[in-house]
């Protein structure tokens, strides 16, 4: 055989299992996503919060909004969750 052949089927070798081993690990990683918004002036303030987070195999969403004003308030949740 060739040198570069066999460099080609050594490297295969070492780097299969590592890849076998490592994609799984890489795609059980938790990850999140927080958002915040304040803002108050004349016409009254308002709040918004949304996050998203994946851990351990459970994903989570939670988006809130409020808004007071001179015509009243308002409130919205929402939250969803699955393992």
């Amino acid at each position: 055989m060739q040198k570069s052949t066999v460099r080609r089927i050594v490297f295969t070798a070492i780097a299969a299992p590592a890849l076998a081993f490592g994609v799984p690990a890489v795609a059980m990683a938790d990850a999140g996503y927080d958002h915040e918004l304040t803002k108050a002036g004349p016409k009254g303030a308002t709040a918004y919060h949304v996050s998203s987070h994946a851990k351990d195999g459970r994903v989570e969403y939670h988006e809130s909004f409020e808004h007071v004003g001179p015509h009243g308030a308002v409130s919205s949740s929402t939250h969803s969750s699955a393992d």
